[in-house]
């Protein structure tokens, strides 16, 4: 049915900017979308990924400060033998 009306369901993707949702046998197997909105999609994920990569690269120095304070500590601990 889709191939007989593919002009039909690319005017209604370019024109009402709406998305079309494919079934199979009743279940939803795919999406049909305008391509502006795949871009922004496809943009947002990487953008994504690189805030997350940045945001994880601070961890690394609290996770280093932590040690340090820790190991900084059982130092100055008398009461027991800590070897480093």
């Amino acid at each position: 049915m889709a191939k007989a009306r593919l002009s039909e369901i690319i005017n209604r993707l370019i024109y009402q900017k709406g998305e079309i949702v494919i079934t199979k046998k009743g279940k939803e197997v795919a999406v049909i979308v305008p391509f502006e909105k795949y871009h922004n999609i496809r943009k947002g994920k990487q953008q994504g990924l690189i805030l997350a990569q940045k945001a994880l690269a601070d961890f690394d120095l609290e996770i280093k400060a932590m040690c340090d304070l820790i190991y900084s500590e059982r130092q100055k601990e008398k009461s027991r033998e800590v070897s480093l």
